[in-house]
């Protein structure tokens, strides 16, 4: 039904309704007129239409548009007059524009490719198609638990850009809230700082309050703000010795015990609790020990928000993350502190799970998933999921036979899980190729041919092509 924008009323005084409808109408106009493809010459090529809700109220005034006002009985009818924009593409646009997440994909310069079949017009089609979220993402992104939430995805199923975006609409919601956004990466730190910096932007129309939001390392160093980190701030914060990576890893043993030993020693000397934070974010969640995501817990205030977003896959330190229950340790009756409701009709979702992998095309991420985990291997697999459930979470259907040990079982993507637009565009021997040569230096030159080609041919960017030498 088009574009509709709610003022919603929670009492019975309605108020300056009239007003509040102008103004809204006028900051969208504003918002939306930027975007070329939503406009014919100077006007939008839509109605925007405002509607005043208020559920409560049982007699309302006479109304005609465009101050439209609304209860429960004559919402759905006002709904239902409202022109609808029967021009697929205007409305994947204007999602595009509302979501904010064209500007973020498509990269800062325009591709203007000249040949319409080469590699740089058809990445250019994809990340057209990129632009809108999904269901399953915009959910991650609004609903907001307090207390513990959990997102899994693959690699490239926008976890990062969710998290950004979660803290720009919390930011712009919930001025006063002091909020961490954490990770195991440093060069993740300019990537969010950039994010969260646009997204506001776009929300609000004024950069963050960089004095409430910290975007700050795991581990951290004395000095100055960008050596800081959550674990050094909580030991600070508390009056406790701070370990750094020598000293911890000469305490608790090996380099992988360093950092959980450390904020282990951390959580059971503190006596009383002083909690920094309203809202903690942690990325990569499966390249930290629980210990760490316990002292984040430890470092918030009630009602505890803490959102750590991973990928099963992924893990640099080859163990999986725990159950919540057991992720956030038991009380002295020996219940677990934290128990999710893993329903599909908890609201708000505490365990979201992002299906959806945009990173990699279907034939790309299978191929990739067969090799890492060995499947066609004459000596048997290398590794292999602790829970067989965990196949279907990450977007395989079974096609044949049964996912269970010991039994023969045939899996497969589904357009669902891996759009068919990320594959669409090419040939699959263009999109997996197997070469060898007879030396380094063979493969050298044939890389170096192919990369000049590709910029100079297909036209790529340097920026979008990665070589990974193992």
């Amino acid at each position: 039904h088009g574009l509709i924008a709610f003022d919603l009323v929670e009492g019975l005084e309605l108020g300056d309704y009239e007003n509040r409808l102008d103004d809204i109408a006028s900051m969208l106009e504003v918002k939306l007129k930027p975007y070329p493809k939503l406009k014919t010459g100077r006007n939008l090529r839509f109605d925007i239409t405002t509607i005043t809700f208020a559920p409560a109220k049982k007699t309302l005034p006479d109304c005609e548009p465009p101050y439209i006002c609304a209860n429960r009985e004559s919402l759905v009818q006002h709904i239902e007059k409202c022109s609808e924009i029967d021009d697929p593409e205007l409305l994947t646009n204007l999602l595009a524009a509302i979501q904010v997440v064209t500007s973020i994909r498509s990269g800062k310069l325009k591709r203007e490719p000249k040949n319409q079949n080469s590699r740089g017009a058809r990445l250019k089609k994809v990340e057209e198609s990129i632009a809108n979220l999904d269901q399953h993402q915009s959910r991650a992104v609004i609903e907001t638990v307090d207390g513990i939430q959990r997102i899994r995805g693959l690699a490239g199923s926008a976890k990062a850009i969710i998290l950004a975006l979660k803290v720009a609409y919390l930011h712009s919601q919930n001025a006063e809230w002091k909020i961490a956004v954490t990770f195991n990466t440093r060069s993740l730190k300019e990537q969010f700082k950039r994010l969260i910096n646009s997204f506001t932007i776009e929300q609000t129309g004024m950069e963050p309050d960089w004095e409430r939001i910290d975007i700050i390392n795991a581990w951290g160093a004395p000095g100055d703000r960008e050596q800081d980190g959550i674990y050094h701030k909580y030991c600070r914060e508390h009056g406790l010795p701070f370990f750094d990576f020598g000293s911890a890893k000469s305490k608790f043993g090996s380099s992988e015990k360093a950092f959980a030993g450390a904020c282990a020693e951390a959580i059971n000397h503190t006596v009383a609790a002083h909690p920094t934070y309203d809202l903690i974010l942690v990325d990569e969640a499966q390249d930290f020990p629980p210990e760490f995501l316990r002292l984040c817990h430890r470092f918030l205030a009630p009602p505890h928000r803490l959102v750590y977003a991973y990928d099963e896959l992924q893990s640099l330190t080859g163990n999986s993350v725990l159950p919540p229950e057991d992720l956030f340790g038991k009380d002295e009756n020996g219940r677990p502190l934290v128990e999710f409701d893993s329903s599909e009709t908890a609201i708000p979702r505490q365990d979201i799970i992002l299906e959806k992998c945009y990173r990699n095309s279907r034939p790309v991420l299978a191929t990739a998933h067969a090799l890492g985990f060995g499947i066609y291997r004459k000596g048997g697999l290398v590794q292999l999921f602790d829970q067989d459930s965990l196949w279907t979470d990450v977007g395989y259907t079974i096609t044949e036979g049964e996912l269970k040990s010991g039994q023969s079982v045939t899996l497969s993507r589904t357009p669902e899980t891996s759009p068919t637009f990320l594959q669409d565009h090419s040939p699959l021997e263009d999109l997996i190729q197997f070469h060898s040569f007879p030396s380094a230096e063979q493969q050298t030159r044939w890389l170096v041919d192919n990369i000049k080609s590709d910029i100079e041919n297909e036209e790529l960017r340097p920026e979008d092509i990665v070589v990974i030498n193992p």
